[in-house]
């Protein structure tokens, strides 16, 4: 926003204010509040000149990894955050799970990447949302690795933007949330192997009730954020040998994978397949 209209006068700044104070709480940083927005928002409108100065992607990112967690709980009844967002990234990550028959038209440069995804219809809907949920885990439990779109913005990415390779704390006011290239390597190109042992939050309370989900990380670890050279992913170590197929991992890493990861959503029992052999007849009508 030009420093010119900011000072022509008080009333024009409030209105600037106002603006985005329902752009950030209704698009970047939305809670299940329906027509509120957190207060902490204003502390990053007292100095409009200052705005472009915040990684506001990474505090939306760092906001919505929060609403993801708390919406994991077995208590939660809704998920928040930026679902655009995690919408969209589905939709470039998984073609199986995009529109039917659309092929997303390219964008230009000064155009939201989002908006290829506008105004596209669903796939099909099912009304029962236990049926819908059932279809879609075993929709995932049933991807192969061929079926991902591993590098869908760039072959290597972190050469345009570097700070992707940035690995530490990434925060959204009094959020903070960890943030780690090394275990999705295959979206920068290149094999995936081992990660090192994920770092471990000061305190972190997950219990059923979504309301008492507290991640508390120490500020000493912000320091990350401004030392990027010595708090990133170094790619050379990953880059040879040069991987041969999109999903390529080293000989060690799948194994690793199966014994630290959940490798199905879906229950294996009779009811998980009467649910889905459901959804599957109405969605093929």
């Amino acid at each position: 926003m030009a420093s010119r209209y900011l000072q022509v006068n008080g009333t024009h700044v409030t209105e600037a204010q106002s603006y985005l104070l329902l752009m950030l709480g209704s698009t970047l940083f939305v809670d299940k509040s329906r027509d509120r927005v957190r207060p902490v928002v204003n502390l990053f409108l007292d100095e409009l000149e200052e705005i472009d100065q915040y990684s506001w992607a990474s505090g939306t990112l760092a906001w919505l990894y929060r609403c993801l967690g708390q919406a994991s709980r077995a208590g939660a009844r809704g998920v928040a955050g930026c679902l655009t967002l995690l919408q969209c990234w589905i939709y470039e990550y998984f073609p199986g799970f995009r529109p039917s028959h659309f092929e997303p038209p390219v964008v230009g440069p000064d155009e939201a990447w989002a908006s290829r995804w506008i105004g596209q219809p669903a796939t099909g809907s099912v009304a029962d949302p236990s049926v819908r949920l059932a279809f879609y885990r075993r929709a995932i439990d049933s991807l192969t690795p061929a079926d991902v779109f591993w590098t869908p913005f760039d072959q290597r990415p972190h050469l345009e933007v570097r700070r992707s390779l940035y690995t530490g704390v990434i925060r959204f006011a009094d959020i903070g949330e960890f943030y780690d290239p090394a275990r999705c390597l295959r979206q920068f190109g290149y094999r995936q192997m081992i990660p090192p042992p994920p770092s471990r939050p000061q305190r972190a309370d997950r219990p059923e009730a979504p309301g008492g989900y507290v991640i508390r990380i120490p500020e000493s670890f912000d320091a990350a954020w401004d030392a990027l050279l010595s708090h990133m992913v170094h790619i050379d170590m990953y880059s040879q040998p040069w991987r041969t197929y999109p999903y390529e991992t080293t000989a060690d890493y799948l194994d690793w994978f199966v014994t630290h990861s959940h490798c199905r959503v879906l229950r294996d029992d009779g009811d998980a397949d009467r649910l889905v052999d459901s959804a599957a007849v109405r969605f093929d009508h």
